[in-house]
């Protein structure tokens, strides 16, 4: 964890940036039985992602950002080649359409 705080601090990040992206990284290791997240992949995003999506119903906003919090840990903290990470969806918000009164 020193490690992303330092991380953030060198790129500029905000307090809140850093603490978002610390808390989402520790859920994230959790989810995957605290094994070392060096050994995680794109696989391991993916399902993750799936189960706030499918699991806890989380917006499609908040995905997003747990995205940029896990690819912020495998490149710029652990150092991971991820040339694939374009493979890990974004998610779309719903399409809004107007209501009648």
């Amino acid at each position: 964890m020193n490690r992303v705080r330092a991380a953030c601090r060198r790129k500029g990040y905000t307090y809140w940036t850093e603490k978002t992206y610390l808390r989402w990284i520790v859920r994230y290791v959790k989810h995957h039985g605290t094994e070392h997240p060096c050994a995680f992949g794109n696989e391991e995003v993916r399902d993750y992602l799936s189960h706030l999506a499918t699991g806890r119903n989380v917006a499609a906003a908040t995905q997003n950002q747990v995205l940029n919090a896990l690819l912020f840990l495998h490149r710029d903290v652990l150092g991971a080649e991820w040339g694939a990470a374009s493979d890990v969806d974004r998610a779309k918000e719903p399409e809004r359409r107007p209501q009648k009164r």
